[in-house]
């Protein structure tokens, strides 16, 4: 069977940095960092306050939340946001009149769990007696549910929940229904919000930095959650010709696996990292010579940025040093089921305009670090071909390739 080849052609955002891609990019390429004290509740009990959240001013827009269908959930606001930019920029929408063609796929691992929260402190205080819009906002379906439903999305439809990888597996999922002929296009990413109780079980594992996340310096102490959603439109090469759309990048290859090593902590040696980055390559049909950049999972804990540098040398060897990298998680925390999609936009932006941002924060090698890490200022550089990677609990390890898009027949440019 004939694989498609499957473009991005429209981007959107809602990030700590504010609404829309342009004020996420650019912010990036500042290197600025969003990382502040958490506003939107009392972290002063906790060993860490630090926090990178949606600016108050868009939580706090009800005209904005009405424009977007007023979604009763947070993460489904954020990706409501997100989607209409990315529909709006791939000229495509609000809703499809071929919709059984149009597939949706979205990850999440924090979904709902304010409204969770809230549905306990209910029956504690007042009995059981919650509304029934709180009930069904706090189903972890209920983000799919909004935003396939908002515009008519009846195609393949599904929500991902592998904790940090889950919305780079939804980016890959949805690329897989393409490439396979499932669906013609599909909007993919997903949204997450910073909880207290998530905040509170990080704590409690001393993952969190109290001063800055500094992904692969030796004084790393670890990262702080963010927050904010991430779209991605995704169609055939083929739909995106027919409308003359304009195309930002090619989704070359996919790649997944387990560590099976433990609940929360990542392998020693890195090698089920490393397997889901071959497994990625190999369908992308590239070899790991053609990678020129990665934006690395770089959560600056100790041990995950160790095994990411094992996992990376096991594949990549001595030209390890050749490949600039990155995190955005300095800039914007780590954004926990939303991580994949910021970051796959972020590298995405990096192919078509051709430079990496900066790590904020990190000033100094790790110890074995063997990539080239972007710090202090963005470096300019000709990408052809990039990595975004998430490795999450559970062992989820998930991979995928992007390719610059040139207008050429070529796939690999």
């Amino acid at each position: 069977m004939r694989k498609r080849r499957v473009v991005a052609t429209g981007l959107g955002t809602v990030s700590p940095f504010g609404l829309g891609i342009e004020a996420y990019w650019n912010a990036l390429l500042r290197g600025e960092s969003a990382v502040r004290p958490i506003e939107r509740f009392d972290a002063g009990a906790y060993r860490s306050r630090l926090g990178a959240e949606v600016p108050r001013s868009i939580y706090d827009d009800e005209a904005l939340r009405k424009a977007c269908g007023g979604p009763a959930e947070d993460s489904a606001f954020f990706m409501a946001l997100a989607a209409d930019e990315a529909l709006r920029d791939a000229r495509v929408g609000p809703t499809f009149t071929d919709a059984d063609r149009a597939g949706c796929v979205l990850g999440t691992l924090c979904a709902s769990a304010r409204e969770m929260m809230m549905i306990g402190r209910a029956y504690l205080e007042t009995g059981p007696a919650p509304s029934a819009e709180l009930i069904d906002s706090a189903r972890p379906g209920y983000q799919l549910q909004f935003v396939a439903d908002r515009y008519n999305l009846t195609g393949p439809t599904s929500l991902v929940s592998t904790a940090c990888a889950s919305s780079t597996d939804a980016l890959g999922y949805a690329f897989d229904l393409i490439q396979l002929g499932e669906c013609d296009r599909a909007l993919a990413g997903g949204g997450d919000v910073l909880v207290e109780s998530i905040h509170g079980g990080f704590n409690s594992m001393f993952a969190l930095t109290t001063e800055a996340p500094r992904p692969f310096d030796r004084d790393r102490d670890g990262f702080c959650i963010g927050e904010g959603a991430g779209a991605v439109y995704l169609e055939s090469l083929d739909s995106a010709r027919a409308r003359g759309a304009g195309i930002y990048a090619e989704i070359l290859g996919y790649g997944l696996s387990n560590t099976a090593h433990h609940l929360t902590a990542t392998s020693e040696d890195g090698a089920g990292e490393a397997l889901a980055i071959r497994r990625a390559l190999d369908a992308a049909e590239i070899s790991p010579d053609s990678i020129d950049y990665i934006n690395t999972h770089g959560t600056a804990t100790r041990y995950n940025d160790a095994t990411e540098i094992r996992a990376v040398q096991a594949v990549f060897g001595s030209r390890s040093s050749a490949i600039l990298a990155n995190s955005n998680k300095s800039a914007i925390g780590h954004c926990m089921g939303a991580a994949g999609a910021l970051e796959a936009l972020s590298t995405i932006l990096v192919l078509k305009n051709g430079a990496v941002p900066p790590t904020p924060f990190t000033r100094g090698n790790a110890d074995g670090m063997n990539m080239d890490m972007v710090r202090g200022v963005a470096r300019r550089r000709d990408i052809r071909h990039a990595l975004s990677q998430s490795f999450g609990f559970g062992g989820a390890c998930s991979c995928i390739v992007l390719g610059r898009w040139n207008g050429l027949d070529a796939k690999h440019d």
